[in-house]
């Protein structure tokens, strides 16, 4: 088999797994990122505490890099539709997918942090309302980070990148992806899940609300398995990033093959901003059942009480009978036709 076609067949693989193996990260991002932010935000359980807030705002995040990021790369890699080789397009889109997985890691990080400071005896720093000024702090840092994405990208050539040569494409290259992507998150999430792990199991052995413990268990579960599901996805893209920067091919061979295994590499990283709903399914049967009843409980409650709500809201006539002659009927005029409203 030639060189040529070699290439070829890559370009084709490639080609493929931006189609169909993205749009399947995609949409089961998009749905499971909705579902998480309906049950977070439907349950007291997890609405009025500081780590159900931080999974609501990392599944809002991890929307928004299906959609600023994710889509741009199926279209383009994908389709050949090429929706960034505009300035303007090219600047918003890397600071927005910037901005949104920065967010999403940080949030998450937030997260076990508060999982395991909830179970010790600084609990008082476990709050709904440190957890929205942490979200907010993060905001502001994370938007003023991606200044620099609308100073230093533009599209030359109708390529959206970065001169080879400037110092933000280094930054970019040996802190940015590397540090804040790969080992600065992965350290956080897996120590301090850890942590939380194995206070838990300390506080079986003491006198604590069932309640309470049932809560932690659950938190602490589902903060676990998929902190190792963002160890597993982020370790390889990390690891290959940081190869693919201090090698240099120009055998056209070599070169599809880097990226096809960059673009696994890549699509295995936008995986975990796509995954965490179903892992927390499989890996709690509570959240399952609080899954069921929200979706088929309360929301059916609601529904049936706004149909009842609707059908109540019509035109009734309001009968007043008058006596016409000897005749006992009710006459009903214009006048007499009301709308109640209860």
């Amino acid at each position: 088999m030639s060189s040529s076609s070699t290439v070829q067949q890559l370009n084709f693989v490639i080609q493929q797994l931006n189609i169909y193996v993205a749009i399947i990260i995609f949409t089961t991002g998009i749905i499971g990122g909705l579902l998480n932010i309906i049950i977070f935000t439907s349950l007291k359980t997890f609405r009025q505490t500081s780590c159900g807030f931080y999974l609501t705002t990392t599944s809002l995040f991890n929307i928004g890099q299906a959609l600023f990021a994710l889509s741009t790369r199926i279209l383009d890699s994908g389709f050949a539709i090429n929706l960034t080789n505009v300035s303007w397009s090219c600047k918003l889109r890397t600071f927005l997918s910037q901005s949104c997985v920065l967010l999403s890691l940080t949030s998450m990080s937030l997260a076990t942090i508060d999982q395991f400071v909830s179970m010790t005896s600084y609990r008082h720093w476990s709050s709904l309302r440190t957890a929205r000024r942490h979200v907010l702090i993060s905001c502001c840092v994370w938007c003023c980070h991606g200044i620099f994405a609308i100073l230093y990208w533009d599209t030359p050539s109708g390529i959206c990148t970065t001169a080879s040569n400037s110092s933000y494409r280094r930054y970019l290259s040996y802190f940015y992806t590397p540090v804040l992507l790969g080992c600065l998150p992965i350290v956080i999430m897996l120590t301090f899940s850890l942590l939380a792990f194995f206070h838990i199991r300390t506080l079986a052995s003491r006198r604590v609300n069932i309640v309470r413990l049932s809560h932690e268990r659950q938190l602490t579960a589902m903060a676990l398995f998929q902190v190792a599901f963002i160890v597993f996805a982020s370790v390889p893209y990390t690891t290959f990033t940081i190869y693919d920067l201090n090698t240099s091919n120009t055998d056209p061979e070599n070169v599809a093959q880097h990226r096809l295994i960059s673009t696994v590499c890549v699509l295995l990283y936008y995986e975990q901003f796509a995954s965490s709903f179903y892992i927390f399914c499989c890996v709690s049967k509570r959240f399952r059942k609080q899954l069921v009843f929200v979706l088929f409980t309360n929301h059916t409650a609601w529904l049936r009480k706004v149909c009842k709500k609707t059908k109540t809201n019509q035109i009734t006539p309001d009968m007043e009978s008058t006596r016409v002659g000897n005749s006992s009927r009710p006459n009903i005029t214009a006048h007499d036709v009301a709308v109640r409203t209860l």
